[in-house]
């Protein structure tokens, strides 16, 4: 397995951006019964969303929530020297997201920069990631940049569409040799990448006039080959299955008690899924952290937007397990010890303006 400790980096903040737009579930019309929509309602959690509305990129509020997040600890950019941007909503097909944002943020031209495509365990590949840089010890400081404007990629009539929701983070950390080691347990099955997929718009299926004719598909929806295409049971039953197995075999491993654990930051998938987990992890509500009812399921923000909007004030000094899963199909598993220090400025609503480039 890809099991690995990384020492000497400590994450000095997070923070977070959601659009400007809030939808209300219970005001959908994808749903026509009222009863039916309101059952739905409960049964996955979310009541509202935020959507990125033509011209808001998941770029956008990354930049936002990283200039919010260098100002609040107070960084000279220039001190700025791995950038790296993870998601599956970029601006460009090419260049890297990552460079764009570079210069956006005004980094200098010794910052690497570079996109990792990941879906919802994509906070978790991409801290393994810059961690790994940062634990070197000649890069001091790094930004991870991690958003997702799924909503743009549903189909009109899937009710899936009420479960998504978009935001953008931003994750600073630093080198230091007092930092507590981070945990990191990493998996790929690419075996049941079908399971969750959009099937045309790369090299492999290009872009062409039938790509955007709507077919119905086996689960009885309208869509055209360029919006996602999720085979709900066999995701449903992998969630399931996966994460509490592999958190339970991680804990196992280091010795550590379920009861010395403060929280369980777990993708915000849909609150069936994450009840099920829950159940199978034998840890009462107190420990295990929902936001799905005013954000959805957010793809690879859905933990670090957890941690701005439920646990801000309560982080530092914590003991975490931090677990994802989705699209590849790729989970990963993290414990840490945060910090006595970390910065974790307010939810920002983006205000900036859309762009047309």
């Amino acid at each position: 397995m890809a099991f690995f400790k990384i020492d000497n980096v400590k994450i000095a903040g997070i923070s977070a951006c959601v659009p400007p737009k809030q939808v209300e579930n219970i005001d959908s019309i994808l749903i026509e019964d009222k009863k039916e929509l309101e059952k739905y309602i409960e049964t996955t959690g979310v009541k509202r969303r935020y959507i990125a509305e033509e011209g808001i990129c998941s770029s956008d509020l990354c930049l936002e929530a990283a200039e919010r997040l260098i100002e609040k600890l107070d960084w000279e950019k220039e001190e700025i020297e791995c950038l790296i941007f993870v998601s599956q909503t970029p601006d460009y097909i090419f260049p890297a997201t990552a460079c764009v944002l570079q210069d956006r943020l005004k980094l200098s031209s010794n910052c690497m920069s570079f996109d990792i495509t990941m879906s919802c365990p994509g906070w978790i590949y991409g801290l393994s990631a810059i961690s790994a840089i940062l634990s070197a010890g000649k890069i001091k400081k790094g930004l991870l940049l991690v958003g997702e404007t799924s909503t743009k990629a549903k189909s009109p009539y899937d009710r899936v569409n009420l479960l998504a929701g978009d935001a953008g983070t931003a994750t600073a950390l630093e080198f230091n040799t007092s930092a507590s080691p981070i945990i990191f347990d990493m998996h790929t099955d690419g075996s049941n990448f079908k399971s969750l997929i959009i099937p045309d718009g790369g090299y492999r299926n290009p872009v062409t006039k039938e790509s955007f004719e709507y077919v119905m598909c086996k689960d009885d929806i309208l869509r055209n080959r360029l919006q996602a295409n999720m085979e709900g049971d066999s995701i449903f039953s992998f969630a399931v299955n996966t994460a509490p197995k592999e958190i339970n075999a991680l804990l196992s491993k280091l010795a550590v008690d379920k009861a010395d654990v403060d929280y369980f930051l777990i993708h915000q998938a849909n609150q069936m899924i994450n009840k099920f987990i829950q159940k199978r992890l034998k840890v009462d509500d107190s420990k295990c952290i929902y936001n799905i009812t005013d954000f959805g399921n957010t793809s690879s923000t859905s933990i670090p937007l957890m941690i701005i909007s439920k646990l801000r004030e309560k982080f530092n000094g914590k003991k975490i397990v931090c677990s994802a899963f989705g699209t590849g199909l790729a989970w990963g598993t993290m414990v840490m010890d945060t910090s006595t220090d970390g910065v974790f400025p307010e939810l920002i609503r983006y205000a900036g303006d859309k762009t047309d480039n």
